[in-house]
């Protein structure tokens, strides 16, 4: 064994520090070896491709067996921080885990804090008697493509769903937060079963903003974060304080249909805007705010939903100006900001907020579990507080026990652990699912191989009808959502434009389930293409593509998406 420098490691190394969190003091020992040596690494003493000692050097020098060292060095290869060469021996990987975010342009500023005040006009709040939401709210009902649902039942049973943003609920570190939950539940004397803060459970808030300031840029406190149940309640929240009847708020043509649903339910008016490779165009959305008064923008910069694509640093650049111009509030969804594969992952448009015109909404639904119904937002401390008090009104607080559980996990880093683990696995699952797909359907689908997440987009060629492709895929028993789900019921304009394209999950599934389920795919399509001529004349193309993306339509004057059919058709909402 040889490294740099002389590794002098004994027991006493293996002792967590007197104020180390309760977790910590308790972790198993092969997990305090990993952290002693990603403590190394981090700290530059272990540089990347250097070579690690041998697993009976290292346990003789800490006084363990020798196979609590293998288990430690199988965590740390399983999350990302060394690799194994047969016959040469175990080095620091050339491309560590920890990838810090970059900031989307040298404009981009580190904001030294969440700003004090909106940067956009707060309506004023209503009386508990006030007047109920826009009578037409009520009958904004969203449905899907009409095959979606009525293909349940035949999947019900041994099915695959391929559908996108579903985490491998089989991989949740259950272990572990069962530990901390029982921690939870009976430490301080069942303090965590009483009444808390609306605003959620202090310790959590703590390790959220801990979190978000290491990890995604974003200089907030404990008093600027709102825990809530799952990212759904921060984005209901925000439009019910936020929108009066009426109110315009601008969407991408393609998006996450609940979210639309909270906006419209708060009595406003959805105003649909393009989106291309570069993210949603800014360029429209001035267009727009030059001819119609808009209140909102509601996006998903890191990941379109349900596009993948990123919002480009220049889009982000001219929205955040356009914010403040406009006093314009953006609602930035950023929903799986965790699993992003190529490069470093960009920092959210919250982190250069200086105006206060973002609200930022996370999750925990993708890297934990969606049963868990944890989301936060940060925002400006007046919002932030009207958030707060819509929030006691509907809900009093949240899962105490649940969150002090959570807090734990992100103290102890085992979120973050699990967090590396998950994205080298999505990775691997993504690029083995990419894989079947060109091999088993050909130029049957285009698409760009997304950058991260746990699902794809692609187009399917002008000769398939995807509904009548995910009905018969259903048959065979797979599952997928076609594109006309994620458009706005009544945007024919958008539904020319992706209608013939699916959206394809990856996540839930190892590389040999993937395989079946494309095998699958391949043979509905065979189906389809041998049971009758496909209805290719309803679909509209467009020649030229970016990066598995259609040319835009030419622009025309947008407006706002007319009122909802009330005609009964299935309900398109599925999981992200």
């Amino acid at each position: 064994m040889s490294t740099r420098w002389p590794l002098r490691f004994s027991p006493q190394d293996l002792s967590p520090p007197s104020r180390a969190a309760p977790a910590s003091r308790a972790a198993p020992v092969y997990r305090r070896i990993a952290r002693l040596l990603t403590d190394e690494i981090r700290r530059g003493r272990l540089r990347a491709g250097e070579r690690l000692p041998a697993t009976r050097d290292l346990a003789r020098a800490l006084g363990v067996n020798r196979n609590t060292v293998v288990t430690a060095y199988d965590e740390l290869a399983g999350e990302g921080w060394i690799t194994t060469t047969p016959a040469s021996g175990t080095f620091v990987s050339a491309r560590l885990p920890d990838l810090s975010p970059r900031r989307f342009a040298a404009a981009s500023a580190p904001r030294p804090g969440v700003p004090a005040a909106p940067g956009f006009d707060l309506p004023p709040e209503p009386a508990p008697e006030g007047p109920p939401a826009s009578p037409r709210a009520a009958d904004f009902v969203f449905a899907g493509a009409g095959v979606i649902e009525s293909t349940m039942p035949e999947l019900a049973s041994g099915g695959m769903f391929l559908w996108g943003g579903v985490p491998d609920l089989t991989l949740v570190p259950t272990a572990a937060l069962a530990r901390a939950y029982r921690r939870a539940v009976r430490g301080r004397g069942g303090a965590t079963l009483g009444y808390t803060d609306p605003y959620g459970f202090p310790r959590l808030r703590a390790a959220v903003a801990t979190m978000l300031s290491a990890t995604r840029g974003l200089a907030a406190g404990p008093e600027d974060v709102l825990i809530t149940r799952g990212s759904q309640m921060a984005i209901d929240l925000a439009a019910r304080t936020l929108l009066r009847p009426g109110d315009l708020v601008a969407v991408e043509e393609l998006g996450y249909r609940r979210a639309w649903d909270a906006i419209v339910r708060a009595g406003a008016r959805l105003v649909p805007l393009p989106v291309d490779a570069d993210g949603v165009d800014v360029g429209a959305l001035e267009a727009l705010c030059a001819r119609r008064p808009i209140r909102a923008l509601y996006l998903t910069p890191h990941h379109q939903y349900p596009s993948t694509v990123v919002l480009s640093a220049a889009r982000r650049i001219a929205l955040l100006d356009l914010a403040r111009r406009q006093r314009l509030a953006i609602i930035e969804d950023d929903y799986d900001h965790e699993f992003h594969f190529e490069g470093h992952p960009v920092m959210p448009l919250a982190s250069a907020d200086a105006a206060g015109v973002v609200i930022y909404v996370g999750t925990f639904s993708k890297i934990l579990a969606p049963g868990l119904r944890l989301g936060f937002t940060v925002a400006p401390r007046p919002l932030l507080d009207r958030l707060a008090r819509l929030r006691e009104v509907a809900d009093r607080q949240g899962d105490t026990s649940t969150e002090s559980a959570v807090a734990e996990l992100i103290e102890d880093g085992e979120l973050q652990r699990h967090a590396r683990r998950m994205r080298r696995i999505y990775q691997v699952r993504r690029d083995a699912f990419v894989a079947a797909l060109r091999r088993r359907l050909g130029d049957a689908l285009t698409f760009r191989v997304p950058p991260g997440g746990m699902s794809l987009w692609a187009r399917a060629e002008a000769a398939i009808d995807v509904d009548r492709w995910c009905g018969l895929s259903a048959a065979r028993g797979v599952g997928f959502v076609p594109g006309g789900a994620y458009v706005l019921p009544e945007d024919a304009r958008a539904l020319a434009r992706w209608g013939n394209h699916l959206r394809l999950g990856y996540g839930r599934y190892e590389p040999r389930k993937l395989e079946e389920a494309v095998a699958r795919l391949a043979a509905a399509l065979l189906d389809l293409r041998g049971s009758a001529p496909a209805r290719a004349a309803r679909r509209t193309t467009y020649p030229g593509t970016l990066r598995g993306f259609p040319d835009p339509p030419a622009k025309d004057s947008a407006g706002a998406s007319p009122a909802p059919s009330t005609r009964k058709r299935a309900a398109g909402s599925r999981p992200r």
